[in-house]
């Protein structure tokens, strides 16, 4: 009940799925992602494979609460924190830059599941726009200091990379990688 805004990467069930359990929060969405969750392109079925009616409902729902803030490219959220609509593996998916303490850190969410489909530029096979989704590699290694502090979506390797926080299942992104990240694969 305390978190008053969430930035949606993208409207994919696995990214969008937990959305009903943060019922105060507004939502940060590129309007083409809502645009595409939502038109032609779900007559697909491969297309609409990653989505279900439930998680996207409930964007639209809180659309109609008058809590979505709809962003269209790069916009900041807050002092430290902006979004960058990198589509690709979906029309609208967006990656967070964040200040911390080891330099800007990207959370490039699935504009690279994993290391390897950003340092080989082998594209992850969900895709809606190929060229969008090769272009987001160059832009995901502009926005952050460094090579290392590119974060993929869901890659295994992070946790070999970044220290524990508070639990086993939290990893500290903050403070930089604690082993240097492999940037070639």
């Amino acid at each position: 009940d305390d978190i008053t805004q969430i930035i949606v990467t993208h409207l994919h069930y696995d990214h969008a799925g937990g959305l009903h359990l943060f019922p105060n929060a507004a939502l940060h969405l590129q309007t083409a992602e809502m645009a595409y969750a939502t038109g032609p392109c779900m007559c697909h079925d491969t297309l609409r494979a990653p989505f279900t009616a439930d998680h996207v409902c409930t964007a639209i729902k809180r659309l109609y609460a008058g809590k979505v803030i709809f962003h269209d490219g790069d916009a900041q959220i807050a002092d430290g924190v902006t979004v960058h609509c990198i589509g690709g593996h979906s029309r609208g998916l967006q990656a967070v830059r964040v200040r911390t303490q080891a330099g800007w850190l990207v959370l490039a969410s699935d504009a690279a599941h994993f290391y390897e489909n950003l340092w080989t530029r082998k594209p992850f096979p969900i895709v809606v726009d190929l060229q969008n989704m090769l272009d987001g590699f160059d832009t995901l290694q502009r926005l952050a200091s460094a090579p290392g502090l590119i974060v993929p979506g869901h890659d295994p390797l992070v946790r070999q990379y970044f220290p524990k926080g508070a639990a086993d299942h939290i990893f500290r992104l903050d403070h930089g990688p604690t082993t240097p990240v492999q940037t070639k694969v």
